[in-house]
């Protein structure tokens, strides 16, 4: 009984020594985790956001503002075609005066038109000069 007790003492020593030099080393994960953004990245994507967004108001603003000047340029349009209306009346009226022989009258209207005339076109000038010529 010695020997086969022995013998197995031996195999079962034999089985542990084989059993030691193999170890399983853990499963490696079969998929890399997700890389997490760093926070260099989460910034760089929120300036980038806020450039985008940046932009896009100033463009709104741009649009605006040209709005905002077209009808600016409008109304300016509007009242110098009207200031250029009111200046021919005047001149059409001191040729009136002037020729029924109402120079006190044309000479109230004249001060009208010299009061303007800086502010008139060029020919609409040339027009007031003569006028102040018959005087």
């Amino acid at each position: 009984m010695n020997k086969r007790l022995l013998l197995v003492v031996i195999g079962a020593a034999a089985l542990s020594l084989s059993a030691c030099g193999k170890q399983e080393e853990p499963a490696k994960e079969a998929a890399a985790p997700a890389e997490q953004p760093s926070m260099v990245d989460k910034a760089t994507d929120a300036a980038k956001e806020a450039g985008d967004a940046a932009a896009d108001k100033a463009t709104e603003a741009a649009a605006v503002a040209s709005d905002a000047a077209s009808a600016a340029m409008e109304k300016t349009e509007e009242m110098a075609d009207a200031a250029i209306m009111q200046a021919e009346d005047w001149i059409d009226q001191v040729m009136s005066y002037l020729e029924e022989g109402k120079t006190e009258l044309a000479a109230g209207v004249m001060e009208k038109l010299r009061a303007v005339k800086d502010s008139l076109p060029e020919n609409i000038q040339a027009e007031i000069d003569k006028l102040e010529a018959m005087f």
